[in-house]
């Protein structure tokens, strides 16, 4: 045989034998599309964000103070070389009046000098003139406005020069990516439903509402990478530094001219108290004379003498003076005792001045910036564990398959050994034919994986984020390992096997391997169970231990994708649980209404007044909440929210304390605090630990675990007002109120009960427990898609192992088939006689991936979850059961088709002697 003809054999082997080559290529295919698209998919999603913020030129950096900030702190950032720019900007909360909605107003520059924070227009164009509007998408989504639309402002504070303002653009906003949450304010019913921008010179403010910076040294670097934040927080100590001495002074200046103003009202209020005292004095010296004048009219009439006429009208005319002067005195202490009260309000004040300072916001203070980057990492955790399993079976079936391809071939490899090929020649059709379908494989693999997969995980947030359509990305790292690891599951298996065939000699390899001797197994030594056997069950039984090498393949193949589908269904019980155990089972109020820490007690007595006045809750506790750091030595730290109850008996009312595993409730009491499991995890807590916390200007301070409660978000830590009082040395101030209502309200009801409750000074925000609980079932739902596409690609590498595992277990038994076909056996008989091992292998199988799903699903979950979340670990039995029935179902399609191919073996080619 010429090389020219060795070669046309290597190329006629790919098709010959299409059925092995197309599943290992699609096995291959298969592990590439999925390894790599997984992998792809978390960095995609935080580069199509990283791309959108650059392009839109979203702030690093939100300056803000209470009473604005000015075009000199402005003028003085500008100035700093690390600044790449700096913008005034003005920001203001208003009521718009056809359906009292709750708009964000921000100013929006067309001259071109302002480029920070552009919105992104969907439709229409942004305002160019005064009396023009550009909508947030949010605002025609809730079919509010629509473009041409008018909107009247109710603009009680006179802030904007405009009272109208007509609807020319609908647009997307960097600073608000999320569709839902606009963020909170202190008016109305305490949240934005949507944004409106307007042009700059529409705003009626003395100073900027906030300053947007953006660095030189973030240009470069990738939003929600540790470089970047590193980057902005070192900034923002420059920037603070710097305004420092500015503020002091700016604030002093304040409280200085305010204590002028003040000492001015003083000394008025003096000269005020002084003319009224004056005038009361000569109110109560013309009500003597004119009392004494009556007591003389009086007199002189008891004496029969005549009074004149005129001096009794004259009398008449004095008493209504007087009542005059009276009704005015009293109009003008009035006045004067107002005056004093706004002295009294202007001094406190002036006290709180000392309190003000800038505050410095960056992106992470954006809830939905900060959700998204949790998201795309749940992603990215998933893809640290998943593919790889994925990727092991794929590489098991390969390295089978592969096997059994250079088993076949031992005939021909001692042919072309004995008619003077080399081993590199003969080892030839082996490496092309593994290097194709491998190559082949990756690239389709990578090409679909790549597009496909981010494609679809981030369309699954669509409905969450208004962000542009995903960037696909061609990672080279993930293409360079896929086709690595690929080729060393085909290639480099199928190498090893050929070695020891190459150092072989002819004559053993051109005659066929010895069949495996039939032994006796241990079933056999059960004498009372192998006598009750029938013929088929007992050669069934024998063949399973005599082929030990196939039945662990299949049981291992089928046990791992079994495994991957529970994981599947099982991260979609977990995430779908979530809401419900926290919101129905964990947290029983249905409302949180924070107090205004500056209320009065006559403004707490009104707002307790409105709050039952309304007559919607069974029960109310007030609660102290108080943000703290978990700071334990060689931990990451935790923001962690301490609740101390008022009234600590009632608690449990409001928040069940119990154990995950054991299902134990508890009580707070003065000996210890509760925390949440997940705080526990991360700082490996037992009960009787103690707990390093320290409050923002506070030294640290040791609490003693007493309990462990099921919690899924956020950070909890529990005490007692007597424990708190003994860790904190005060009093704690309660500025919270739960509510549990006593009936099911609509979200309109919840929007009406805010705003009542708003009306009074003591409620500065309301939030409902349904609103929270649907938002974070929206996130999760989006998740949901996620776990469908781990279950469809698991349960496509399922069928494939199947087929492929008994393509070969066929393959290799093909005399043994023929054999009893000959023998008078029916194709159905024929059938069953390889399937009923494939049962078993199967049954054994499902059974080993329940097991081997529920430790990849627990692995799964610790890698996917955020610092600030837990996932419930519990699987379904429905889970099971529908990851058992999608194995079934595959392994008697593959039957079916199996079956097709038995009816068809020619037993006189297989039966031929090589001899």
């Amino acid at each position: 045989m010429s090389k020219k003809a060795l070669r046309k054999s290597n190329i006629r082997e790919i098709f010959q034998s299409k059925a092995r080559f197309f599943s290992i290529l699609l096995i291959i295919f298969l592990g590439v599309c999925f390894y790599a698209g997984i992998k792809a998919t978390g960095p995609d999603m935080i580069n199509t964000a990283d791309t959108y913020y650059k392009d839109k030129n979203l702030m690093d950096s939100k300056i803000t103070s209470p009473i604005g900030v000015t075009q000199k702190d402005l003028d003085t950032i500008k100035k700093e070389s690390y600044v790449k720019q700096a913008e005034g900007s003005y920001t203001v909360d208003i009521a718009e009046k056809k359906e009292n909605n709750l708009m964000r107003l921000m100013s929006y520059n067309d001259s071109g000098k302002d480029k920070l924070n552009q919105p992104r227009v969907v439709e229409g164009r942004l305002p160019k003139k005064s009396g023009e509007i550009a909508l947030d998408n949010r605002a025609e989504e809730m079919r509010k406005y629509h473009l041409g639309d008018t909107i009247i402002l109710d603009d009680k504070e006179k802030q904007i020069k405009e009272k109208e303002y007509k609807v020319v653009g609908i647009v997307n906003s960097p600073m608000y990516i999320d569709q839902v949450s606009r963020g909170n304010t202190n008016i109305g019913k305490g949240s934005i439903d949507f944004f409106g921008i307007i042009p700059k010179t529409d705003f009626d403010l003395e100073h900027y509402t906030e300053i947007y910076v953006t660095y030189k040294n973030t240009t470069d670097l990738v939003s929600y990478s540790d470089d970047y934040k590193k980057a902005v927080e070192k900034n923002e100590k420059k920037i603070k530094s710097l305004l420092k001495p500015i503020a002091t002074k700016r604030f002093n200046d304040l409280k200085q001219d305010s204590m002028n103003q003040i000492n001015k009202g003083k000394t008025q209020l003096e000269n005020g108290q002084k003319e009224i005292e004056t005038a009361k004095n000569q109110l109560s010296d013309g009500k003597k004379q004119m009392e004494e004048q009556e007591k003389s009219f009086e007199l002189a009439k008891s004496m029969g003498q005549p009074v004149p006429e005129e001096a009794e009208q004259s009398i008449e005319k004095a008493k209504k003076e007087l009542k005059e002067q009276e009704e005015k005195l009293a109009k003008e202490t009035t006045k004067l005792e107002e005056k004093q009260d706004e002295l009294v309000e202007q001094e406190k004040n002036v006290a709180d001045i000392d309190k003000l300072n800038y505050a410095f916001y960056d992106r992470d203070d954006n809830p939905a910036y900060s959700e998204y980057n949790d998201n795309a990492d749940r992603i990215s955790s998933i893809a640290t564990v998943f593919p790889v399993f994925f990727f092991m079976i794929a590489a098991l079936i390969c390295l089978t398959t592969m096997t059994r391809m250079v088993d076949e071939k031992r005939g021909e490899i001692g042919t072309l050994k004995a008619l003077g090929y080399s081993n590199g020649e003969i080892a030839q059709k082996f490496i092309i034919y593994a290097t194709l379908a491998s190559v082949i494989g990756s690239v389709l693999g990578l090409l679909l994986g790549f597009n496909i997969f981010p494609t679809v995980i981030f369309n699954a947030y669509g409905s969450l984020y208004n962000l542009p359509p995903v960037i696909i990305t061609y990672y080279l790292s993930y293409s360079i390992q896929s086709i690595v690891v690929a080729l060393l599951c085909t290639l480099l298996s199928s190498m090893i096997v050929l070695r020891v065939d190459l150092l072989s000699t002819p004559a053993v390899l051109m005659r066929p391997k010895a069949p495996k001797p039939g032994k006796r197994i241990w079933l056999e030594k059960i004498k009372w169970i192998w006598s009750k056997m029938n013929f088929n069950q007992k050669v069934t039984a024998r063949n399973l231990f005599r082929y030990k090498q196939r039945m662990l393949m299949t049981v291992l193949g089928i046990a791992g994708c079994m495994a991957m589908i529970i994981t599947g269904f099982g991260l979609k019980d977990s995430i779908g649980d979530i809401v419900d155990i926290q919101f129905s089972k964990i947290w029983h109020y249905d409302a949180t209404v924070m107090y205004n820490p500056d209320a009065t007690k006559e403004e707490t007595k009104d707002y307790e007044k409105k709050r039952d006045e309304l007559a919607i809750y069974d029960a109310h506790l007030a609660l102290s909440q108080k943000t703290v750091e978990v700071t334990q030595k060689g931990y990451k730290k935790q923001e962690v929210v301490v609740d101390t109850p008022k009234d600590s008996s009632k608690l449990n009312e409001f928040i069940t304390f119990n154990n995950r595993k054991t299902g134990e409730i508890y009580q707070l009491d003065d000996t210890g605090v509760i925390i949440n499991e997940k705080l526990s995890k991360l700082y490996d807590l037992k009960e009787g630990d103690t707990l390093k916390i320290k409050a923002s200007g506070d030294k640290v301070r040791n609490v003693k675990v007493k309990h462990i409660v099921e919690n899924y978000a956020m950070h909890f830590i529990y005490m007692t007002p007597s424990y708190y009082e003994k860790i904190f040395e005060e009093s704690p101030e309660y500025n919270v109120d739960l509510l549990t209502f006593n009936k099911e309200i609509s979200e309109k009801q919840e929007e009406k009960l805010a705003e009542e409750l708003m009306k009074t000074k003591k409620a500065i925000n309301v939030s409902f427990t349904s609103q929270i609980g649907k938002a974070m079932d929206d996130t999760m739902g989006s998740l949901n898609i996620v776990v469908w596409v781990l279950i469809v690609s698991a349960a496509m590498l399922a069928f494939i192992v199947l087929y492929n595992l008994t393509n070969i277990n066929i393959s290799e038994r093909i005399r043994e088939l023929s054999t009893i076909k000959v023998l008078g056996f029916y194709d159905k008989e024929v059938t069953m006689y390889v399937y009923r091992e494939n049962n078993i292998l199967t049954l054994l199988g499902i059974l080993l991936g329940c097991v081997l799903g529920k430790l990849l699903h627990g692995f799964v979950l610790q890698t996917a979850e955020v610092d600030m979340m837990m996932f419930p670990p519990d699987i379904h039995v429905i889970s099971y059961v529908y990851s058992a029935a999608l194995t079934v179902l595959f392994s008697l399609v593959v039957m079916f088709f199996m079956h097709r191919r038995l009816k068809k073996v020619d037993m006189i080619e297989a039966l031929k002697s090589t001899e």
